[in-house]
């Protein structure tokens, strides 16, 4: 499964958090948001997500009070739920949550890499454990189940005092047994088959993380927990460990108490996770061949069986879709009448799906992804055939590689444009200068028409400076170095400074401007300037694209934990078409003739400013009538301009 195909549930009431953890997880982009306990259990009852990272204090219905109410729920309760929250990870704390059933505990403030690392770590076991219970279909090849039974424990370290401490620790979990060596834990993990393997990092010859890797690479051990415990704290080495398939990383030294809780944890869910597998096992022990028959039937993918003969014996529903024909007009026949003779089934065996194209007898080219798998021998040999159309997936790549490529090439044409107005700039002031000095000479003054030309030189200039602001704002924004300082700021004072600032312009257009009444909290988090940098531009949009007698106006809208701030004229107006490419650099849409000056950079550099702000923009036009941009960023309280 792609990360794209991953759904997060992010459950925090403080919604800029909740910004940070999606922008460090933006490779995960099916994201969806509750800023509250009721609401988290609303939204996975109603779709169940893949993850849940979930605030542990909260108003009301804590992290704690969700965790017990998914778990409690059969549908919801293998959700795994990774706890995130701003206390220091105290031991009670810790041990609550293990015991609640929580999948991963994290700490704010939060690391970005330690965060993907320990998400896709749990996603990566969920995924492993829906892969055995389809493999458990086909074979029991399987840890021993721990069912009721004491567990088993491998404990592996090179130093006899951390063993005797582990062994005081856990001596009440299950039967503890020890390897001193990587080579004797591969041995001894081997024959005992453990339920959980606790395992030091850096050990003589074979060390831990071979140890990890070699046991991962055995079914026997895919779904056995693997707890690093280590005195190597470093970040490097617990994503490393992660990656490997390990459940945990825990530094030393550590509170035996949480410990001990995690491994029961852990224990907890290989528990539940056999008896899943053997469950899964028993009911298709049960099915007989007319329910499987009707399962192959039903199949999305086209299966299709041929005996050794190479007659076909079998063909889905799915199959007579895709090679259109009928159930009856194919079996009995050879398979390369249906299959054609160019696809290398029998060198395909059982490995692992391959890409191809297959002629149908219209001549209509299919892209497939295909495997072959036989059983039996010589004359009771029987091979299936299953094929995925790749039609759509094929198209989505295409359409992705397209994306990607438009998106690289506008990276590099803001990062050029960049690069050119950096190199432009002192030139250009140094011209400015000299232009300032020459109308500024009294000893040789100018003429009045030359000093009107000079007018007109110093303001092109002033406006190639504001063009070569702007390019250069987008290029620091596509190379992530745009820097806004963030802080309590008065939007309806900003919305008043920036319609003082155009109002000359307004004047001279003839268009009114009107501050909207006020709500009681107009604050929000944003930085002064870069707000006042964002409203100038869409007021002047809205000035430049009116009409004599025309209006534009601000309005300011408290919606919950935001502060929206409107800015609407009546002027003419955008298609849909036109919305589409709004933010394009450079992008005039179509109106390169007009007589208003501008290069299609101002409502870029303020999408651009108002995300780095953690805000959004948002906008509704229609043609004839008008547009209106909306502003939306996190409130703030008043009382902390002050502090």
């Amino acid at each position: 499964m792609s990360p794209r195909e991953i759904q997060l549930l992010l459950v925090d009431d403080d919604p800029s958090a909740i910004q940070v953890m999606s922008r460090m997880l933006a490779q995960y982009p099916d994201q969806r948001f509750a800023t509250s306990g009721e609401a988290a259990l609303k939204l996975a009852a109603e779709a169940a997500p893949d993850l849940i990272l979930l605030d542990v204090d909260m108003p009301g219905m804590t992290g704690f009070d969700v965790c017990e109410g998914l778990k409690a729920n059969p549908a919801l309760a293998h959700i795994p739920v990774i706890f995130v929250t701003s206390h220091d990870g105290s031991t009670p704390l810790q041990v609550a949550a293990w015991q609640k059933g929580a999948a991963d505990f994290v700490t704010k403030p939060l690391v970005a890499s330690q965060l993907t690392a320990r998400v896709s770590a749990q996603l990566r076991a969920a995924r492993l454990i829906e892969d055995l219970k389809r493999d458990s279909l086909f074979s029991d090849t399987s840890s021993q189940p721990l069912g009721g039974q004491t567990p088993c424990l491998l404990i592996v370290d090179d130093d006899i005092a951390s063993i005797h401490i582990l062994r005081h620790t856990l001596a009440a979990v299950g039967n503890l047994h020890f390897a001193k060596t990587g080579e004797e834990a591969l041995q001894f993990a081997r024959q005992l088959l453990p339920d959980l393997i606790l395992l030091d990092a850096h050990m003589p010859g074979v060390d831990g993380f071979d140890v990890c890797r070699s046991l991962k690479a055995e079914a026997a051990f895919k779904h056995v927990p693997i707890v690093f415990v280590t005195r190597f704290s470093d970040l490097r080495y617990e994503m490393r460990a992660l990656d490997l398939g390990a459940a945990d990383f825990i530094a030393k030294p550590y509170t035996p108490a949480v410990l001990q809780a995690r491994v029961r944890n852990l224990l907890d869910l290989k528990r539940r996770t056999d008896a899943e597998l053997q469950a899964v096992r028993d009911h298709w022990r049960q099915v007989g061949d007319a329910r499987v028959a009707d399962i192959v039937g039903a199949a999305s993918d086209a299966i299709v069986t041929y005996n050794a003969a190479g007659k076909l014996v079998l063909i889905n529903a799915a199959a007579c879709r895709m090679f259109g024909v009928g159930h009856e007009q194919v079996i009995g026949s050879p398979v390369q009448a249906l299959l054609g003779d160019g696809l290398p089934m029998e060198d395909l065996g059982r490995s692992d799906p391959t890409c191809t194209t297959i002629a149908r007898a219209d001549g209509f080219h299919l892209p497939v992804e295909l495997s072959v798998s036989s059983v039996g021998k010589g004359a009771s040999r029987l091979t299936t055939v299953m094929l995925r159309d790749n039609s759509d997936r094929e198209r989505l790549e295409a359409e992705s590689r397209s994306r990607i490529e438009a998106e690289t090439a506008s990276r590099t044409k803001s990062l050029m444009m960049s690069y050119i107005a950096h190199e432009m700039g002192n030139p250009l002031n140094g011209l400015l200068g000299f232009a300032h000095i020459i109308g500024a000479d009294t000893e040789y003054p100018l003429a009045p028409a030359q000093a009107k030309r000079l007018e007109h030189v110093l303001a092109c200039g002033r406006r190639l400076q504001g063009l070569m602001r702007d390019v250069m704002d987008i290029g620091r924004f596509e190379a992530g170095k745009l820097l806004v300082h963030l802080r309590p700021v008065d939007a309806a004072r900003c919305a008043a400074d920036a319609l003082a600032a155009v109002s000359v312009q307004a004047e001279q257009a003839g268009v009114a401007l009107s501050l909207l009444p006020v709500p009681p909290c107009s604050w929000v988090c944003a930085d002064t300037g870069r707000l006042h940098q964002c409203l100038v531009n869409l007021l002047t949009n809205a000035i430049k694209y009116n009409h004599s007698g025309g209006w534009a106006r601000i309005e300011l809208k408290a919606d919950a934990q935001q502060l929206v701030i409107a800015v609407s004229d009546n002027g003419m107006g955008m298609d849909a078409l036109q919305c589409q490419h709004l933010f394009e650099p450079f992008n005039r849409l179509g109106r390169e003739d007009d007589v208003a000056l501008g290069a299609g950079l101002g409502l870029v550099i303020t999408r651009q400013l108002v995300e780095a702000m953690q805000g959004s923009l948002r906008v509704d036009s229609r043609p004839g009538e008008g547009s209106c941009f909306t502003i939306a960023l996190p409130g703030a309280l008043p009382a902390a301009a002050g502090a």
